[in-house]
């Protein structure tokens, strides 16, 4: 099979990584997100949710939704409702909280996360996908955190004659060797790139290695059909390579929208970044404890712009997650509590912990920067 094909039923098989799990956050887990960890980035996000909801009223009637793509153990979902219950419960009673989830045991964690904000009267619904979880709703607002990153990905070599693609064997052990290329991995290097010619994508990558994700284009189909009107966010790590010469006409970024040179990353950037997660440690082994290690890798997101406009939607912003922060006023929220007393503060411990973890959000070399925040919009 192809990677991406053993990737998909590694961590979404009946048997898989999110369908087996019941946490994988925390000191118990795998590894840690940004809702687990920072109330500066939930409250950024619930602001910025809101008014992307507000812009999308006059074009989406009722019954009007937000839909979450992957909750993971409900961090974001509560994060967010608790902080409209505070300042925005005109929404309470207008529009339904979606949740795209296929782990039995992760549902049943948000649910629990999410029950006291349910009996407030936050109408909820979870679905394995999003055709079911918005049938009878009209979705304005899309988001995915550290979404993007777990969808399949081919692993193609460009660095020989012939560019090759990665298989896994099943035998004793799994094993990976190169083979021909797989029909969605040749459609989609002519739909990025215009070209399967390693000639000319060799000069595209560092280490001769393109990972390619075919499922962001049926993504985004999807999204359209259930979004006639509104807004996809998208926070994950990965960059934006510049447009290269060789690109077909019509697949370059769109005039109205161009990201700023200090967020491209030249063409020859590219390379292999598929790794693991278990226990809070890296694994450059992928093939390792199928079905109970996360696999990840970086997103493309200039291939998101350009499935993105394919399917109708307009990148709108492209940030890094350190900028959107500091946008919504979360800087603020760093210095008052380390210029407190520890006597004025009920937890110090865990006042200094969220400036710490705001601290490095904050920083555009470090994880600040490696994440990035984009904004499509479809009219």
């Amino acid at each position: 099979m192809t990677f991406a094909r053993f990737m998909e039923i590694a961590l979404a098989s009946e048997g898989g990584y999110y369908q087996l799990a019941a946490r994988f956050l925390g000191h118990a887990g795998d590894f840690s997100t940004a809702p687990s960890l920072s109330d500066a980035f939930n409250k950024s996000v619930a602001l910025l949710l809101g008014e992307l909801i507000d812009a999308a009223r006059s074009a989406v009637g009722p019954p009007m939704a937000v839909v979450e793509l992957g909750g993971g153990e409900g961090h974001l979902a509560r994060a967010v409702m608790s902080s409209w219950e505070g300042s925005r419960q005109d929404l309470r009673g207008d529009l339904t909280y979606c949740i795209v989830e296929i782990g039995p045991g992760l549902v049943r964690k948000q649910t629990e996360a999410l029950s006291d904000l349910c009996e407030a009267g936050w109408d909820v619904r979870w679905g394995p996908t999003m055709n079911l979880v918005s049938a009878g709703v009209n979705p304005m607002v899309i988001i995915g955190n550290e979404f993007i990153d777990a969808l399949p990905i081919h692993i193609v070599d460009v660095s020989a004659a012939r560019a090759r693609e990665a298989w896994v064997l099943l035998g004793t052990a799994l094993t990976q060797e190169w083979g021909e290329l797989s029909p969605p991995a040749a459609a989609e290097l002519e739909s990025l790139f215009g070209s399967a010619d390693p000639m000319q994508l060799r000069p595209l990558t560092r280490d001769g290695i393109i990972e390619l994700r075919p499922g962001v284009a049926r993504l985004m189909c999807h999204a359209a059909e259930n979004m006639p009107a509104g807004s996809l966010v998208t926070i994950d790590y990965g960059d934006w390579f510049e447009e290269e010469t060789r690109l077909p006409s019509g697949t370059g970024t769109s005039a109205s929208f161009r990201p700023s040179k200090a967020l491209m990353k030249p063409a020859g950037a590219r390379r292999r970044t598929v790794r693991g997660y278990f226990r809070h440690q890296i694994s450059d082994d992928p093939l390792e404890r199928a079905g109970r290690q996360d696999l990840t890798a970086d997103v493309d997101f200039r291939a998101l712009d350009l499935h993105g406009r394919q399917a109708g939607f307009e990148t709108v912003v492209f940030t890094s997650l350190a900028a959107f922060l500091a946008a919504g006023g979360a800087g603020q929220d760093l210095e008052p509590p380390r210029e407190l007393p520890c006597c004025l503060l009920s937890d110090p411990l865990e006042a200094d912990r969220q400036a710490s973890i705001l601290e490095a959000l904050l920083d555009e070399d470090g994880l600040g920067g490696v994440f990035k925040v984009m904004i499509q919009v479809r009219e």
